[in-house]
């Protein structure tokens, strides 16, 4: 059975959806919205089959024409952030199974609007809100690999976390408004490790202490961080008491600074260091990243192994099936809560502190990311 699908947003979130359908051949693209003229996106729509007569130009701020719900069975928003609450709130109210990705609000006044909503007319079912590192295999292996490693070497003491993401191509005109807080900002453009821990080290609570804003990239601008180090407790079954985690995210980094990360410090000495695969590798290969077990920092590997399975775009599309028919196999609205609770504490109390730009405090900052996660 096939499920006609309607997209608003065909940027690079899409592009990465669209290489699951292919080959799962149970999603239909039906329609597709996005801000620009037709003629302008011609070509892409072309490729995915999308005829004028089945695109809306939209205005991020109006609501979406009527006729774009129309013959659709399921709606996938990955347009800028700072329209996901409304156009969430419209898709759920034209009684369509909805996929958001990244956040349904980019502060917490529209975030608890929204799940407000879920709750209040019972629709956990029917709606899922995409956060992909949750579905790269090293997370989803993640509480295994733990549950083992725990009973030989201790519970988990420290971790550390580094996300440092290279400019993309099309960084140089979505910089204009990425890391700008009508759209979350990077803090939460870079949720990911919150959910790692959440979804994969299966943390109960994350609690913020405190967060520092870089501008690790000038000609991004100086007004808005483009790297931050955050510090948060975390709690859970793995974790022993007093564990801390070390978060450091940056965009813009000079190429062969990016990395994407995560170490697991034992009360034994031990670590376990996972090295995530970028997206587009991931479809390209069969690479899904890989894990070492160390004897102690950087020491001797005990224990390593490459994951091989689906990769994240696969899983999507199998959830989208599923969801379709009221089965939603992603985060659980307590989930989502306890992921994005770090994200309320950063804009509350850190958000508006200024970036740091002393060139030698920046290159700290690069160098501890760097050597802090494997």
């Amino acid at each position: 059975m096939s499920y006609s699908l309607g997209i608003i947003g065909i940027g690079h979130w899409f592009e990465r959806l669209y290489e699951g359908m292919l080959k799962a051949d149970t999603i239909r693209l039906r329609h597709a919205a996005s801000a620009s003229g037709y003629d302008k996106k011609k070509e892409q729509l072309e490729k995915i089959g999308i005829t004028q007569a089945d695109y809306y130009q939209i205005n991020g701020n109006e609501p979406i024409p009527d006729a774009f719900f129309r013959g659709v069975d399921i709606i996938h928003i990955s347009d800028p952030n700072e329209f996901h609450a409304a156009q969430t709130l419209q898709s759920l109210g034209n009684g369509k199974a909805t996929i958001t990705e990244k956040t349904f609000g980019v502060n917490r006044k529209e975030f608890d609007e929204v799940t407000s909503y879920i709750r209040k007319n019972r629709l956990e079912g029917r709606v899922y809100l995409h956060l992909h590192y949750a579905h790269k295999l090293l997370t989803v292996y993640l509480a295994d690999m733990l549950e083992r490693f725990t009973s030989e070497y201790g519970k988990v003491v420290s971790s550390s976390a580094t996300f440092f993401e290279a400019a993309p191509p099309e960084m140089h005109r979505r910089r204009l408004w990425l890391f700008a807080p009508q759209n979350g900002g990077l803090f939460m453009d870079w949720i990911h490790p919150f959910e790692v821990y959440h979804a994969g080290a299966l943390a109960e609570r994350i609690e913020l202490r405190n967060a520092e804003n870089y501008a690790v990239n000038p000609s991004y601008g100086t007004q808005y961080p483009t790297g931050i180090h955050a510090q948060a407790a975390l709690y859970g079954k793995y974790f022993a008491h007093g564990a801390m985690a070390q978060v450091r995210i940056a965009k813009g980094i000079r190429p062969e600074y990016q990395k994407e990360a995560m170490r697991f410090m034992f009360e034994g000495g031990q670590s376990l260091d996972l090295s995530f695969m970028h997206a587009e590798v991931e479809f390209m290969t069969r690479q899904r990243g890989t894990w070492e077990l160390h004897e102690k920092v950087d020491g001797r590997v005990l224990d390593s192994a490459c994951p091989q399975g689906p990769n994240s775009s696969d899983i999507l599309v199998n959830d989208i099936a599923a969801l379709c028919q009221g089965v939603n196999q992603g985060f659980k609205m307590a989930d989502i809560d306890a992921i994005f609770a770090s994200q309320w504490i950063y804009q509350e109390k850190y958000a508006s502190s200024e970036p740091i730009s002393d060139e030698g405090m920046v290159n700290g900052f690069v160098k501890e990311g760097l050597e802090n996660s494997t």
